[in-house]
């Protein structure tokens, strides 16, 4: 079932998935800037965690868009 998506809400979820987006971003960079393999491994994993909740998040509001499911 749908909710409905307020101008509130639709601010805070743009707000979070920027963050999740930068997050994911600044890991990446992280990761590729260390040599050493368990930080590697460690920002990776944080990198994909990040690009995991914005996708959670687009597909929330994919889900309770208004005509989201045409």
């Amino acid at each position: 079932m749908k909710k409905m998506i307020t101008t509130k809400d639709l601010m805070s979820l743009n707000e979070m998935m920027t963050y999740e987006n930068w997050m994911a971003t600044k890991m990446k960079f992280c990761e590729q800037a260390v040599s050493e393999k368990p930080l590697k491994t460690m920002f990776k994993s944080m990198a994909d965690e990040h690009k995991a909740n914005h996708a959670k998040l687009l597909n929330y509001l994919k889900a309770n868009a208004e005509g989201g499911d045409k």
